[in-house]
């Protein structure tokens, strides 16, 4: 993760913009996220973790991974059939981040799930990688 700031609030080492994943006990519960590079991976992550329908008044938000990944009798390719449901999440909630690519590795009973995006915007080039137990 880059240490690029880009935000005003970038500048200021003692303004958190948002929170972090995961949630820590050990920790008070709560880190803290200072860069707008670091906020903007955490929420690609929560969107793609959450399954939709699962966020109260919001039953859109989320993606479709889960669906992907449980289904016992899909058709295609999954790391195809993840990227196109992420780009059609990201692309309603945080269209400012273009999905490049997403692969899908199942081993044993874990899913490794490589999401390589961007913001051009603010010229950002990320990888984010989450791992799912199945």
């Amino acid at each position: 993760m880059p240490n690029k700031k880009i935000n005003p609030l970038d500048f200021k080492n003692d303004v958190a913009i948002g929170v972090g994943l995961p949630m820590n006990s050990s920790v008070g519960g709560f880190k803290s996220n200072y860069l707008t590079s670091d906020q903007i991976h955490t929420n690609l992550k929560n969107l793609i973790l959450t399954m939709k329908g699962e966020r109260l008044m919001h039953p859109t938000f989320g993606s479709v991974l889960y669906d992907i990944l449980y289904e016992p009798a899909i058709q295609g390719d999954i790391s195809s059939l993840a990227l196109q449901g992420i780009r059609e999440s990201v692309q309603e909630w945080m269209p400012y981040i273009t999905i490049d690519d997403v692969d899908v590795r199942i081993n044993d009973n874990t899913a490794s799930i490589t999401v390589s995006y961007k913001v051009k915007e603010l010229d950002i080039a990320e990888i984010l990688d989450v791992s799912v137990r199945m």
